[in-house]
């Protein structure tokens, strides 16, 4: 999920999030509330609805969410950003399977992976090569109509067309049992009426799957905007659906102003007897990213007047804010803190910065304290040396490139021996903290002897612009967090090459392509051991970074 060998790693981010609260607090600040969350999860397969109720919850008002930038995909399929799928998954659509959270009374979370659109995780047959699930009653589309296992088999055959390539790819490629997977099936929009071999709908309440090989994690790539289910009947295109998306979630669009501001009301065809996993307490949700500076929204939520005691703040608090959101009750008594899974980037294009030890100097060269204390300091994020976050199974820290927090610029300069690279930096831009990080970047880098031209892309469409292959940067700002809990969803998206890079719609920013890195990738994605899988994803990873020289 957006938010590597060809990254520089910035930092994992803890950050720091308003939550929405219906009450006011006063008295001394207290500490801030912590969870912690782990890679591991359970299976529960009898999980029924309606959802566990929230303590404390009352139905009624609006919920407002204070943001920069809009979603980059508007088409449930084509949508990969962690905010875009929290908004999607949680509220206006639903998928084959999902999770369900607990927080114990240490702040710990037991994750569990549930039945959705499904009663259950699935049954495995075959060694993984074949699932098969059966749909809840009275499931249905925002216009009453039944969602059936067809809507749901056409949900995932349209995300295997190009217009869509900037979505999850893990069900297509499993599908073709290889990364090439247009060839293998273009989609329903180019081969008319036609479902992805595989995909087989005996009846309206039974889909089944079956893989040219093992694929274990399966039930947990389902939990992803891929299996969202879509009417044939009201689908014209991935250009048109986007502005007539069909909910099947509690909730619906009522208008999206795209860049500005999208209102969400109640879904009247919604059964929450039918649904595990979600309520609809609040009566709209407003999504506001309308000029909208973490800075400003932050103090608002520190006055906590009128509608924003009912908000929520899309964006991490910003360095400015954070002594007024320290320094008062009732902003404390609105803030989680806790590890995410989310890392955040400088990618390398590796296939326009060839030279090995110019992309070892730039290791050592950045300046993750300077970039630490724009996000907030400790309360925003902490320092990462690893391409993993560690909130993925298996997780071990290590170090390949040693250096203070502030970086080593003479090391990167005894790296480049003379040179003085020039290197195109393409970053997002959008909010004043982006264009500060990026500027600090740009002076850590120089200082180290890079010649770096800043060029900032278009916030909302920045991701598909870096992934489009031969994209003309050097440098690229991004993040990623696991898609679900296995390093195949980190390590080989940011890393993996050869046929898993397309024309459009890569997530390897690196475009990374050495043969020894991907078949240990393929190997380590068809272990059935999850738990030797994981181990193994870090020990290659350290052992392949202490070789390399210093």
């Amino acid at each position: 999920m957006r938010r590597t060998l060809g990254a520089v790693v910035l930092g994992s981010l803890a950050v720091a999030l308003a939550a929405s609260a219906c009450t006011t607090n006063t008295g001394t600040p207290s500490p801030i509330p912590s969870t912690k969350a782990g890679g591991s999860f359970i299976k529960v397969d009898d999980a029924k609805g309606p959802a566990p109720t929230v303590a404390g919850a009352t139905q009624g008002g609006t919920v407002t969410i204070l943001g920069s930038t809009d979603f980059d995909n508007a088409d449930p399929q084509a949508n990969y950003r962690g905010d875009g799928i929290l908004v999607y998954s949680q509220l206006i659509t639903r998928t084959l399977t999902n999770y369900y959270e607990e927080v114990n009374p240490d702040g710990t979370i037991l994750l569990k992976l549930i039945g959705d659109l499904a009663t259950t995780t699935g049954k495995s047959e075959d060694s993984c090569k074949k699932w098969s699930y059966t749909l809840r009653d009275n499931i249905k589309f925002q216009d009453g109509t039944a969602i059936t296992s067809k809507d749901i088999a056409y949900g995932i055959s349209r995300s295997f067309d190009g217009q869509l390539a900037n979505g999850p790819q893990y069900i297509q490629k499993a599908l073709a049992g290889s990364d090439d997977y247009e060839t293998f099936y273009p989609g329903p929009f180019k081969n008319k009426g036609s479902l992805a071999p595989g995909i087989a709908t005996p009846d309206d309440k039974t889909l089944t799957f079956t893989f040219p090989k093992p694929f274990c994690d399966f039930p947990l790539a389902a939990t992803l905007l891929t299996t969202v289910p879509v009417p044939v009947a009201k689908d014209a295109g991935p250009a048109e659906y986007e502005k007539n998306i069909i909910a099947s979630g509690p909730y619906q669009i009522e208008k999206w102003t795209r860049g500005e501001k999208m209102t969400l009301v109640r879904n009247a065809s919604w059964d929450p007897n039918s649904d595990a996993l979600r309520h609809n307490y609040p009566d709209k949700w407003v999504f506001d990213w309308s000029a909208t500076d973490p800075v400003v929204a932050s103090k608002r939520f520190v006055a906590d007047s009128g509608d924003d005691q009912f908000a929520l703040q899309w964006d991490r608090v910003p360095s400015e804010a954070l002594p007024d959101v320290l320094g008062s009750a009732n902003a404390l008594a609105r803030v989680v803190e806790g590890d995410t899974v989310f890392n955040i980037y400088l990618s390398i294009n590796t296939t326009r910065v060839t030279d090995l030890t110019v992309r070892q100097a730039l290791q050592y060269a950045i300046n993750r304290d300077a970039l630490l204390k724009l996000i907030g300091g400790k309360y925003a994020g902490s320092p990462s040396s690893t391409i993993t976050a560690p909130t993925v199974p298996g997780f071990k820290k290590y170090d390949a490139y040693p250096a203070p927090l502030a970086g080593d610029p003479d090391k990167a300069k005894s790296l480049l021996a003379g040179k003085t690279p020039s290197l195109k930096y393409c970053y997002r831009p959008g909010t004043t903290l982006r264009e500060q990080a990026a500027a600090a970047n740009k002076e850590a880098l120089e200082r180290a002897g890079f010649q770096i031209v800043m060029a900032p892309t278009d916030a909302v469409s920045h991701y598909t612009f870096i992934g489009r292959k031969g994209v003309e940067c050097d440098l690229m700002s991004s993040g990623w967090g696991q898609d679900y809990p296995s390093n195949s969803t980190v390590m080989t998206v940011l890393m993996k090459g050869g046929e898993a890079i397309h024309a459009e719609g890569n997530n390897n920013w690196s475009y990374l392509d050495v043969p020894a890195v991907n078949t240990e990738l393929d190997r380590l994605g068809a272990e059935a051991d999850i738990q030797k899988a994981a181990e193994g994803y870090m020990s290659w990873t350290r052992r392949s970074c202490a070789s390399r020289p210093r």
